[in-house]
């Protein structure tokens, strides 16, 4: 369930701790690093259960959770009080770590205890919470007495599209609490399944690493052929480390091998982009959803996360199919680590369209100058920003190349379709800019960042995918170089629609720029 720790004790459960094991390093940033594996997604708090933004990766170990609810903060509406130095350096450095880290979670939460689970029992010849499974080992096929067997699925559908109680499990392929709930509790749930009682939906919510993903497309590339569930439990049984190796292409075509998949069909499929993107948006659906850790099961009325004990999970489900409760939607909230949080912003636009200044960023996701106009130019304009006086604007100088246009239409395409957190999306590109063809932007990176911040993935993959936008951001950029800006960052102040200072070069004094600023909201 945890991606930093999987054996740490939980300081909310009353359980008896595992023995506790390090949280990895952070990754390498150099070219080509995977910028955003691992990070977990802002997402809604839990009532009763606090949040703890950028604490430690809690396990949890059956935990039920009262319903969702708002974040006890703010609502993102308005302008609110601008954050003192300190804690613009921390914000700074927690988009920077969002952008690099992994495992590193913004908001996490932990929920109330609310007694120890009894043990599970371990199905005979499963393996034992945290056993490893060599790594390429293909599954055995179904044995006769696997109680899940001859069960009617459909994809991640476990049952019947009719079953009075709807389950649905959220959770990552690496996480071994999701493990523990596949092996010890899925087969628990069998005659229930077989009766029509219950379904039980898998869904992908992948934080943990770069394997997660691919973990994820190959279950569901087995599924094409009818293996979707063969292949969620060989993969599970296969576990060993975390992006250690162990779901990597041709580790994951073994399992396929070993649950009957069609070697050709099934490689084919894993290369298929859209496959990504069904994972992608389920998992941003899960971030809008409130979820913040996995397993996470979902039951009409009762939430539990982590592995609760079987009498506790089937009285539940027998609760709800005589009682039939309503589900109520867990809201979206903007994580508390935005810094962009209570300032007024829409598209790619920030403050009050009547203010007596504009600034324009004019900015380009790999130019090295970047960190500095998140980290030390943003927090002052958004002072300025509250007082209704000073709007900011986005424009695109995008002169570095592909990967440039690439990472400035990800953030043009969540504009345009209103997602939310895009000047936070801005501000972690921003942070994470490591000049010319570093190799860290590409459709892959860009999507799941989105997906971690809860977008609409099908539609801004497709808004991606089109010429129309990339073309726009080319079009600025020639507008930028029109004007006699040759490379990015450079600020331009407009007062009355007239520019009336300009800053360029890779050293920009905050200093000058406010200055300027402020003489032309007067």
């Amino acid at each position: 369930m945890s991606s930093l720790d999987p054996t740490a004790p939980d300081p909310a459960s009353p359980g008896t701790p595992e023995p506790p094991t390090a949280a990895p390093a952070l990754p390498p940033t150099g070219p080509g690093t995977f910028p955003w594996a691992g990070t977990e997604p802002a997402a809604a708090a839990t009532a009763g259960g606090g949040v703890e933004d950028d604490g430690p990766d809690q396990d949890h170990d059956g935990e039920e959770l009262p319903p969702r609810a708002p974040h006890r903060g703010g609502t993102g509406s308005g302008p609110g009080p601008a954050p003192g130095r300190l804690t613009l350096y921390l914000t700074v450095a927690l988009i920077t770590v969002l952008a690099f880290g992994s495992g590193v979670g913004v908001g996490r939460v932990t929920a109330p205890a609310v007694g120890t689970a009894p043990a599970a029992t371990v199905p005979e010849g499963s393996p034992a919470p945290g056993a490893s499974v060599a790594a390429g080992t293909p599954a055995p096929s179904p044995a006769a007495s696997d109680p899940l067997a001859g069960l009617p699925s459909d994809g991640p559908l476990l049952g019947s599209r009719t079953a009075q109680v709807k389950l649905t499990y959220w959770a990552d392929y690496q996480c071994p609490f999701c493990a523990r709930f596949a092996q010890q509790m899925l087969p628990q749930l069998a005659s229930r399944i077989a009766d029509g009682t219950v379904s039980v939906l898998h869904r992908d919510f992948v934080f943990i690493g770069g394997e997660s993903l691919d973990a994820a497309v190959a279950v569901r590339c087995a599924g094409e052929q009818g293996k979707y569930w063969p292949m969620h439990d060989a993969v599970y049984a296969a576990q060993n480390g975390e992006n250690q190796g162990t779901f990597s292409a041709t580790e994951l075509a073994l399992l396929a091998a070993g649950v009957g998949a069609d070697a050709t069909a099934f490689s084919a499929c894993t290369q298929r982009h859209d496959v990504m993107v069904e994972v992608l948006a389920d998992t941003a659906a899960g971030v809008r959803a409130g979820v913040q850790s996995t397993p996470l099961i979902d039951i009409p009325g009762r939430s539990f996360l982590g592995v609760p004990d079987a009498a506790t999970l089937l009285a539940a489900i027998d609760s709800a199919a005589k009682t039939h409760p309503a589900i109520t939607p867990a809201p979206s909230v903007r994580p508390s680590a935005d810094p962009w949080l209570g300032t007024a912003t829409a598209g790619r636009t920030a403050g009050s369209a009547s203010a007596r200044a504009t600034v324009e960023l004019w900015v380009d996701y790999q130019a090295t100058g970047m960190p500095a106009i998140v980290s030390n130019l943003e927090p002052e304009l958004r002072k300025r920003i509250a007082t209704g006086n000073v709007s900011v604007v986005l424009r695109d100088l995008a002169t570095l190349g592909d990967e440039s246009v690439l990472a400035a239409s990800f953030v043009r395409c969540g504009a345009e379709g209103n997602d939310p957190l895009v000047w936070f999306a801005h501000d972690i590109l921003g942070a994470s800019a490591q000049g010319a063809n570093a190799g860290i932007y590409t459709s892959r990176t860009l999507l799941w960042l989105g997906a971690k911040l809860g977008w609409n993935i099908t539609a801004v993959d497709a808004c991606m995918a089109g010429s129309a936008v990339a073309d726009q951001v080319r079009a600025e950029t020639a507008s930028g170089t029109r004007l006699g800006l040759k490379a990015a960052p450079a600020v331009v102040v407009m007062a009355g629609g007239k520019e009336t200072a300009r800053f360029t070069g890779s050293s920009i004094s905050v200093t000058k720029v406010m200055a300027a600023v402020d003489a032309a909201a007067k």
